[in-house]
């Protein structure tokens, strides 16, 4: 007899039986074994982090490919010291020019690895700052994302890792494969600022990166310059923004008419911090003088070429 709550006695036979645990068959414990062994694989040998995927693809490789096969080099220009780096357009529409500048860079210049600057067209980083960590595939080879670059300004906070971004910004996938096709042995490290950056996020950004840059390091800015004119008041609005950019006045450059203002201080301060003093105009156009006939509502380009100061 065994005492009940209410303080009566219940029997054995009232009492409610707990069952015993059933017995665990061969199989029933392969599978376990095997469900263990995964989850200490998983802990032991983590996947790739948030961010990270498979290598991407350019959709402007073919147009860049059929573009080189007419693509004639003009005679090299000589540069009154090293090329720091420079400011390119975007818009296919503008292939040839950005061509001619790819092969004034890459003329007689080891380049080892590309800063590559574009704005975020749409908006799309969640934070301040997005990096591309993701390779590149392409036909003349894989363009490889630059490890330490990337780990390194992932550790600011404002930066994350955005491969599905980037797959999309045509400010990025139009030089991918000109890259790899001038600077074969240069690696990459592709960045967006968005446009509403704050200053002191841009200057923290601005003093993580100083650090990082070395010999062999190219910084490349892709914007296009003024949008939605008719070819007089492009001409009128690139007069400012070419000064600001010649001149190197990043505190100005929230009164140009471009695309990457922002990108546009921080490229400037630092190619101010590698030497250079001054941009180089290389050529500046519209879609009218392109396209040989006028454009209602048009985009104005530049190209510009930043050297250190010569011996």
């Amino acid at each position: 007899m065994t005492a009940t709550p209410s303080g009566g006695r219940a029997s054995r036979a009232e009492m409610p039986r707990l069952r015993s645990a059933p017995k665990i068959g061969p199989r029933r414990k392969y599978i376990q074994t095997a469900l263990l062994v995964v989850c200490l694989a998983n802990l032991l040998c983590p996947g790739p982090s948030r961010g990270e995927n498979s290598s991407l693809r350019s959709p402007y490789e073919g147009a860049v490919e059929r573009a080189l096969r007419n693509f004639a080099p003009p005679s090299p220009t000589p540069s009154r010291g090293v090329i720091l780096g420079g400011i390119v357009p975007h818009h296919d529409i503008a292939l040839d020019m950005i061509l001619r500048f790819y092969a004034r860079v890459s003329s007689g210049r080891d380049v080892r690895r590309v800063w590559l600057f574009a704005p975020d067209h749409f908006r799309r980083a969640r934070r301040a700052v997005a990096v591309c960590p993701s390779d590149w595939t392409l036909s003349a080879g894989t363009l490889r994302a630059d490890g330490v670059g990337v780990e390194s300004i992932l550790k600011m906070r404002m930066v994350e890792a955005r491969p599905d971004l980037f797959a999309a910004e045509h400010g990025v996938t139009i030089h991918i494969p000109l890259i790899r096709r001038f600077l074969p042995d240069a690696t990459v490290v592709p960045i967006v600022l968005r446009p509403d950056m704050p200053d002191m996020a841009l200057l923290r950004l601005r003093n993580g990166l100083k650090h990082l840059i070395r010999d062999g390091d190219l910084i490349i800015l892709s914007m296009d310059l003024s949008h939605y004119r008719t070819p007089e008041g492009l001409a009128s609005e690139d007069i400012r923004t070419l000064r600001v950019l010649s001149e190197m006045s990043p505190l100005k450059t929230a009164r140009i008419d471009a695309d990457a203002s922002r990108a546009a201080a921080l490229v400037l301060l630092l190619l101010k911090d590698m030497g250079a003093s001054r941009g180089e105009v290389m050529e500046h156009a519209d879609s009218s003088s392109i396209l040989g006939r006028r454009v209602e509502s048009g985009t104005s380009y530049a190209t510009l070429i930043y050297s250190s100061a010569p011996d």
